[in-house]
């Protein structure tokens, strides 16, 4: 028995070199270089080359994934195929050679595709707005900013409109109202039609039609319902202008959705080609052209459906009055990179001129860009950088991946549309500049909305 027990510890010492020989050796193993391939929304083969023959090991790590993976067979080459990944993740993968220590330090990274809701989610869809030939644009282009690729022409609008109440709502895009304009002709008229497009089945329905005609007005999405106010039912501003109501949609209810009106129990603004945006519950509007005489103005204020009022909450007034700017509010969401960000109100460009017709028949646009806080009590604009060139009826969203206001077109003199795209990146957003980006609309355009579908 003893001999037999002698026997055995010798053979683990002498005749096999594996446990601590070849394990020595093994320590020596570097990993030469890694790649992640074959990338899709949900997979990945993570592939490295060690520089001796040895077993392979993985760690993968992203925002919400953590695991472990091994190759199980000694190569010099490793191909591991990872599946259950998230869509749109950015992951580091740090690859080792004979034991899950010898690659640290040798990370690489890689980012599944976007699937094509999170693509259309992200990205801006430009809509309506009039072109080069003085004609409603029918054509919906969108721009991923994230890949800074554009997709010309998504979609059509099934009936052009200029000056349309647009809003992005719980995913899909609205299109009311506006004026439509006879082919090959300058006669216009005040349209009161709603279509809605689905970007994820790709389908527009025409839904119930709103109570009234109307144009030049404003519409917000807040909870399962879209408000639409101020604006004028006619084409004559002086006699059709909206002064206190205040209409209401409901698109889950029935086969063409619901619409009601009813008055504001406080004023509001009698103005059309205001600026707006909503958050918290609250439409935040300022600027526009006064429906008596034309004036600009830069008063400003807010409606909040769920008191039926305005209130005090937002007095300030904008520096130089002006109707047409581009204006978006900066919302940042929990789940978003940049969460702790305070909310902003954005106001760009615009015209200063005093015109009464719809569409405007002259204009004297501004280059003036001024935000404002909507957290607290601040109740005053600030003057950030002018835009590169004065910008009638430009617009504007923002990419909340990189923290940037995006403006799109716009119009340098009347009826002289721009397809040119600014950036302002919001870190510094007092002393950072607007940057002409080197990518362009697919079409010029001024008087028209951007929309993401997330917000």
């Amino acid at each position: 028995m003893k001999n037999h027990y002698f026997f055995l510890v010798f053979c683990l010492i002498s005749c096999t070199q594996t446990p601590f020989t070849e394990g020595t050796s093994q320590d020596k193993v570097k990993v030469n270089w890694a790649a992640a391939g074959a990338i899709s929304e949900n997979s990945a083969v993570l592939t490295w080359e060690c520089s001796s023959k040895s077993l392979g090991f993985v760690n993968l790590s992203g925002t919400q994934t953590n695991r472990f993976d091994t190759s199980f067979f000694e190569s010099t080459l490793h191909a591991v195929p990872v599946n259950g990944l998230k869509d749109n993740e950015l992951f580091r993968m740090i690859p080792s050679c004979g034991s899950s220590e010898s690659g640290i330090g040798f990370p690489a990274e890689f980012r599944t595709s976007a699937s094509l809701e999170t693509l259309y989610k992200r990205g801006f869809w430009i809509v309506g707005g009039t072109g080069s030939d003085n004609s409603p644009v029918s054509q919906i282009d969108f721009y991923d900013p994230v890949n800074d690729q554009w997709i010309s022409g998504i979609t059509n609008i099934p009936t052009p409109r200029i000056n349309a109440q647009v809003v992005s709502h719980l995913g899909k895009i609205y299109i009311m109202g506006g004026i439509t304009k006879v082919a090959n002709t300058n006669t216009y008229t005040v349209s009161r039609r709603v279509e809605v497009y689905d970007p994820l089945v790709g389908r527009w329905e025409t839904l119930s039609d709103m109570p009234n005609t109307l144009q030049g007005g404003l519409a917000a999405s807040i909870g399962d319902e879209i408000f639409v106010i101020s604006g004028t039912t006619s084409l004559d501003m002086t006699t059709g202008t909206v002064l206190n109501t205040v209409y209401r949609f409901l698109p889950g209810v029935g086969v063409g959705g619901q619409w009601s009106n009813y008055t504001s129990s406080t004023s509001i603004f009698g103005r059309v080609d205001m600026s707006s945006c909503d958050y918290n519950g609250s439409i935040f509007i300022t600027g526009g052209r006064f429906y008596q005489d034309g004036l600009a103005y830069g008063t400003s204020d807010a409606y909040i459906p769920s008191l039926n009022s305005t209130t005090g909450k937002i007095e300030a007034s904008i520096s130089i009055a002006r109707h047409g700017a581009g204006a978006a509010c900066y919302r940042p969401k929990a789940d978003d990179l940049y969460n702790s960000d305070p909310p902003i109100f954005l106001i760009a460009g615009g015209s200063t001129s005093t015109n009464l017709n719809q569409p405007v028949t002259s204009i004297a646009a501004s280059n003036r860009f001024e935000f404002m806080g909507l957290a607290g009590q601040t109740n005053s604009f600030t003057t950030g950088s002018n835009l590169p060139e004065s910008l009638y009826a430009p617009s504007m969203e923002i990419d909340y991946s990189s923290r940037k206001a995006y403006l799109f077109g716009g119009a340098t003199s009347i009826n002289l549309p721009g397809n040119k795209v600014r950036t302002l990146d919001l870190t510094n957003i007092t002393g950072n500049p607007w940057v002409e980006s080197s990518t362009t609309m697919p079409r010029a355009r001024f008087g028209h909305k951007v929309v993401i579908l997330s917000r």
